[in-house]
């Protein structure tokens, strides 16, 4: 029955927005540097001390994960217990912001002390012209919620044209596209099937895993006029190699590590 069901709603959302081409701005082949999760390896990661080590090593754009509260309000995180980077126990969908707010999301890091920021608190502190690529993790297939509070808080900034907004789950980025086909869009993926995806999502970019981002998959997407942006990328040699591939971005924990003159 769910499989039916399923089959039904992905029929029903292709006819009714599934045609027409992307709605995207020119995609060129300046290449954009994204620091991950902040730089988790240079400050706690998705905090504002991260975001800001990121700005201060050169950086121009950033990656941030969001998830949704209990309360409904968006924050930045990357995963959904709390016991893996904070000191706080249980999982973030099940607290609220004020609960949250209590909890040190610097825990594993020695003498260190962060609030889990919400996305409006990291926007506001951002420069304008910041790239911004929000990766939206859900915990149900069937979530409208998230990539609609997240739109809402976008059009607040009025930084559409700065933002990306990722995810694994091609149906919030099919919400995405309903609301707003102005905002731009990234498939993630670390399989290579996930590729079939691709037509049901309609993104505007793909987000590979660096490790199965082949001469194949680059050329796919550049038949059909996607961009694509690398995660993660900490070699050098690894960012060379993607370099020479004109990709529109890479995702990197290590900025030190880019080739000098880029």
């Amino acid at each position: 029955v769910f499989i039916l069901f399923l089959s039904v709603f992905w029929f029903v959302l292709w006819m009714v927005f599934g045609s027409g081409k992307n709605n995207k701005r020119k995609i060129g082949n300046d290449l954009s540097w994204y620091g991950h999760r902040g730089l988790l390896h240079h400050a706690p990661e998705n905090t504002l001390q991260g975001f800001r080590a990121a700005l201060d090593a050169g950086l121009s754009s950033v990656e941030i994960d969001v998830l949704r509260t209990k309360d409904g309000k968006i924050v930045c995180t990357h995963n959904f217990d709390l016991e893996r980077e904070t000191d706080g126990s249980g999982y973030i969908n099940y607290k609220t912001l004020s609960e949250l707010e209590r909890i040190n999301a610097a825990a594993t890091w020695p003498n260190a002390e962060a609030k889990i920021p919400t996305l409006e608190s990291v926007l506001v502190q951002l420069p304008k012209e910041c790239g911004v690529n929000i990766e939206i993790k859900t915990r149900r297939l069937m979530d409208w919620s998230t990539p609609i509070e997240v739109l809402k808080i976008i059009k607040k900034f009025k930084i559409q044209n700065n933002v990306i907004i990722s995810s694994f789950n091609p149906i919030v980025l099919r919400t995405v596209k309903f609301i707003d086909s102005s905002v731009e869009t990234g498939l993630l993926f670390k399989e290579t099937r996930a590729v079939g995806l691709i037509s049901f999502a309609r993104p505007n970019y793909v987000h590979p895993r660096s490790d199965i981002t082949t001469d194949d998959l680059i050329k796919y997407a550049k038949r059909y006029k996607l961009g694509i942006n690398v995660w993660t990328v900490n070699s050098r040699s690894g960012m060379k190699f993607f370099m020479e591939k004109e990709v529109n971005g890479i995702i990197t924990d290590y900025p030190e590590t880019i080739p000098s003159g880029t």
